[in-house]
């Protein structure tokens, strides 16, 4: 018969959060303080760990009186500068005098820059020594300790934030051209997922970014599926199983029941005008629960034997009694 048909396929699905950083330390020494720890909310901004930082400390030190020292001598510099002037304009000293005084001016300037900048990298190596959170997000395992020795890129921990989470899963080439032979893209459709035990996640996903390329290993696409976690249910690195819907208008459908395979060939008996029951290759397109929507070998209004097929041979006469629509494929 000819019917519209909705059919889920199910698609293994890796669930990743929408944001996930590996914590490193950013500077060598041991820890001193762990701020945080495993499985907590922390804000963007919070501290996480505080490293061993006395000689960085000393250097900062080191850099703020640097600096405070040249601001004292460019600030004698530039009243002497200003005196000398006073003294050039009534002629008591030379061009020359005033020149050398002005250098002197302009070099502490120059010298206060540099302290200035030697400052702000002391305070950036300091601040290294404070690791604090990039984004809100959840604390994962905390892989040293208070006391342990660190080194510069040595892992701490991880930080994820699992608000929302994508779901990574795979379509073939064919299905893929069926989904989108409507729209034309896929973007936008709503998906549903099995959870690993089976049940049904409570909220709907929407496909969100496809691969521009197949893998040519598996002749499959890449799809994304966003879906909202506000209980967070859904962990960074489970799994499930997406599921997407197929819709098809006017489907030709057969009970399985009609069926038979022949050397793994399906195969229905159509009823030909006169009564004869013929064999015929059908090519199904999709399995349903208890029927097949075919592909090709038959048309609407071809009628074929829908049960008792054990006991029809091919080109046994059959006895017409036709229960559908004119318009329709019948069943005998």
């Amino acid at each position: 018969m000819q019917t519209a048909v909705e059919h889920d396929r199910e698609y293994v699905g890796e669930v990743q959060a929408i944001q996930r950083a590996e914590i490193l330390a950013r500077s060598n020494g041991h820890i001193e303080a762990v701020a945080v720890d495993e499985g907590a909310s922390v804000k963007e901004g919070q501290l996480l760990f505080r490293l061993s930082a006395k000689d960085l400390q000393q250097e900062a030190r080191k850099a703020r009186a640097a600096v405070a020292s040249v601001e004292a001598e460019l600030k004698a510099a530039q009243l002497e500068r200003e005196s000398t002037k006073l003294l050039l304009d009534t002629k008591v000293v030379s061009p020359a005098e005033f020149a050398l005084v002005d250098s002197k001016a302009q070099l502490l300037t120059a010298k206060l820059e540099e302290a200035r900048a030697q400052l702000a990298q002391a305070e950036l190596h300091l601040a290294r020594s404070e690791i604090r959170a990039p984004f809100d997000g959840v604390v994962g395992r905390l892989t040293k300790k208070v006391g342990s020795m660190v080194h510069a890129g040595d892992a701490l921990t991880t930080l994820t934030n699992t608000d929302e989470v994508f779901v990574y899963f795979r379509v073939s080439e064919s299905e893929y051209l069926a989904h989108t032979k409507d729209t034309g893209s896929a973007l936008g459709t709503t998906v549903g997922f099995l959870l690993a035990n089976g049940e049904k996640y409570g909220a709907p996903g929407a496909i969100d970014a496809v691969a521009s390329e197949f893998d040519r290993a598996t002749g499959t696409l890449a799809f994304r599926a966003r879906f909202p976690n506000e209980q967070r249910l859904l962990k960074h690195g489970g799994s499930g199983r997406v599921v997407l819907r197929t819709s098809l208008e006017n489907a030709i459908t057969v009970p399985q029941a009609a069926t038979f395979e022949v050397q793994d060939q399906l195969y229905l008996y159509v009823v030909d005008s006169d009564g004869t029951a013929r064999a015929r290759k059908l090519v199904p397109g999709l399995r349903l629960r208890d029927a097949f929507v075919v592909r090709s070998g038959i048309e609407p209004g071809e009628r074929f034997i829908a049960s008792g097929i054990q006991k029809v041979k091919d080109g046994d006469k059959i006895a017409v009694r036709v229960s559908s629509p004119p318009n329709s494929t019948s069943q005998l």
